[in-house]
């Protein structure tokens, strides 16, 4: 069993790791770009590092930030926002960070670093096709990025996330992300506390079992700026975020992750994974976690669960075929709700190929009709099923 496909970005940053780590006393402008095949002959292993216990309490506001005895780390954050002039938008922006050893060796270099830090800003705009994208990838040498706990934050260049006020339940956060291309800043205000990912009880809640720990505060109010073709826009919305650290995940094994966060009318979320098999034989086993307007969880387990894709799509550029529209069904809670794409062009551009897209959610709930959005992602399928 794979690890969350939250933390499928940890693998997708490793591809530069060996580059920057070799650099040794060289200057940025020595700096080669990212390497699968080091990759591969690179050895990733956790020992030295902490090690994710189990029963270990997520612990407020300090949780929220940098856990740097752990070997790798993963802010992520994807939202639905409008303007004042109708436009919407969908991003997804992501800050993951990679320590290179438990015990680094002592160099006199001032580029000397041992971690690297990747930032991810993806937006798609209604009514346009594609998806607008800008990244950062640098190492925690220099200032140039890193996390702080005076206040909580995490940066990479001009790149960050913070959480000024220090409140444990309901913390507010400020995302930045300036520069060249796509930019964001949004000011965050936390709805609901946070939600141990244990707590939804997906994958039998053995979380620690998986070499990893990890919490989401799924609504939290956001307003500020979108900026695109350099045109600023105000913009405010809903925005959900994963925090998980812990052990790198294998790029390995014979079983794929497909995951669903999706935000729901009277302040209702839902969570739900599917574990397949990547050949595309077998049955696909579904958990689902309702997240309701108090904060309390209802979950869900197999036999209880409908959802099954009816609508693939194969990529031009890599030839990999993704499930990116689905049918859900919960009949014990009278929930029925169609998952659709904004774009079906939303393969991330990495070394691990997944399909990270907004989606639009439609269907009824107890018979009233219930509408959403939220954000599915998918390994591809390694053998497309016949008659798609």
């Amino acid at each position: 069993m794979k690890p969350l496909l939250i933390l499928v970005s940890l693998l997708v940053l490793l591809a530069g790791v060996v580059s920057l780590w070799t650099l040794g006393s060289r200057g940025p402008d020595a700096m080669p770009g990212p390497s699968v095949d080091a990759l591969l002959d690179f050895d990733f292993g956790a020992e030295g590092f902490t090690e994710v216990v189990a029963d270990r309490p997520v612990r407020f506001p300090a949780d929220h930030g940098a856990h740097p005895d752990y070997r790798g780390e993963l802010w992520n954050l994807f939202g639905q926002l409008n303007d004042t002039q109708g436009g919407r938008y969908d991003f997804q922006f992501s800050l993951t960070r990679v320590a290179l050893a438990a015990n680094p060796p002592v160099r006199a270099s001032e580029w000397a670093a041992n971690a690297i830090y990747r930032g991810r800003l993806t937006l798609t705009r209604a009514g346009e096709p594609g998806v607008r994208s800008a990244e950062r990838l640098t190492r925690a040498a220099l200032g140039l990025a890193g996390a702080g706990s005076q206040p909580i934050s995490v940066w990479i260049e001009d790149w960050s996330l913070s959480h000024p006020d220090g409140q444990p339940e309901l913390p507010r956060m400020r995302l930045v992300a300036d520069g060249e291309g796509p930019a964001l800043t949004l000011d965050l205000i936390a709805g609901k506390p946070p939600i141990p990912f244990a707590d939804l009880g997906l994958l039998g809640g053995d979380v620690g079992g998986l070499g990893l720990q990890a919490y989401l505060l799924p609504r939290m109010a956001a307003t500020g700026t979108v900026t695109l073709d350099g045109e600023p826009r105000s913009v405010e919305g809903q925005v959900w975020l994963d925090h998980a650290w812990g052990t790198l995940p294998s790029g390995g094994g014979q079983v794929g992750l497909n995951r669903f966060a999706i935000q729901l009318d009277r302040d209702r979320e839902l969570v739900c994974v599917q574990l397949r098999r990547e050949d595309g034989t077998g049955t696909r086993i579904p958990a689902c976690a309702l997240i309701l307007a108090d904060g309390q969880v209802q979950s869900f387990r197999r036999r209880e669960i409908r959802l099954e894709p009816f609508e693939r799509w194969l990529s031009p550029g890599t030839g990999a075929r993704y499930p990116v529209a689905w049918r859900l069904s919960i009949p014990i809670l009278d929930l029925e709700l169609e998952l659709v794409p904004l774009t079906r062009d939303q393969e991330a551009d990495d070394a691990v190929r997944i399909w990270s897209g907004a989606v639009q959610a439609v269907g009824r709930l107890g018979g009233d009709t219930i509408a959403g959005h939220g954000r599915i992602e998918t390994t591809a399928e390694a053998v497309a099923p016949s008659g798609t």
